[in-house]
């Protein structure tokens, strides 16, 4: 296999042809409006670099991983893969994967044994076996169980469709030409604490303006002489009533979950 004794200055080389440093715009379009509000500009939020993800994995190629990152792009975390070829890519990683190991990525797998990590076609893939990056449709790209700890569970396969089982409850009907990952995302969420006003503000989230502050232009809340508190029924800038609504999950709900969710 390639790289017994991995050479850091290749690392750097490929590290930096596949990643691109992205500008905030504070949420404004191309005429500068603002249509995302709470926002922060470019000069407020942390410079962040978005590496370019390979979610399709066809290559029909062993490859091995040279080095794992944090994304802050995305919860969980990603690998820089060196290929058979001399080909490389960032990846999706899935748990319990360690620097050198090897892994398939491609639909022409002919042996029995699949290891985590592993990207194949719903076909060749065993019952009861957890997938994530899950391709809609072919050739399409993982859409699908992307965010860190998270899967989906292969339940039953026919003659053109496999029935994913979510943590929703939902069950998704797909082709079986669909690719997806073996084993569930990597890096559990947790909950970390802010702690103080600047750390969302490094995160490109502006601190939001009440109600009553603003203008009777800019909110339903506004205007008016002084201080003055909020009315009898609440409701956001576009005038919808937005709190005390029941949150209960009724049970037409819940039987909804056990159909089949059709996504195609």
């Amino acid at each position: 296999m390639l790289y017994n004794i991995i050479n850091y200055n290749i690392i750097f080389k490929i590290n930096k042809s596949l990643k691109k440093g992205i500008k905030s715009v504070g949420g404004r379009n191309y005429l500068g409006r603002i249509c995302v509000r709470g926002r922060g500009n470019c000069l407020s939020s942390a410079k962040t670099i978005y590496r370019f993800l390979d979610f399709y994995r066809r290559i029909d190629k062993r490859g091995k991983i040279l080095n794992i990152y944090y994304d802050s792009n995305r919860t969980g975390k990603i690998g820089l893969v060196l290929y058979e070829n001399g080909l490389s890519s960032f990846i999706l990683l899935q748990k319990n994967i360690r620097i050198l190991d090897n892994i398939y990525s491609g639909s022409n797998f002919l042996k029995k044994n699949i290891n985590i990590g592993d990207s194949l076609v719903i076909d060749k893939i065993p019952l009861f076996t957890v997938l994530s990056n899950i391709e809609n449709k072919p050739y399409k790209g993982g859409t699908i169980c992307r965010a860190s700890n998270t899967g989906a569970l292969l339940i039953s396969k026919n003659s053109s469709f496999g029935v994913l089982k979510l943590n929703s409850g939902w069950q998704l009907q797909l082709p079986l030409g669909c690719i997806s990952s073996v084993g569930v995302v990597s890096n559990k969420w947790n909950k970390s604490i802010i702690g103080k006003a600047g750390k969302n503000r490094g995160i490109g989230i502006k601190s939001k303006v009440r109600g009553v502050a603003k203008n009777p232009c800019d909110h339903p809340h506004g205007g008016g002489n002084g201080k003055k508190s909020k009315p009898l029924h609440i409701s956001n800038a576009w005038k919808t009533v937005f709190k005390w609504i029941p949150t209960n999950k009724k049970r037409i709900d819940i039987i909804k979950k056990r159909l089949y969710k059709n996504i195609n």
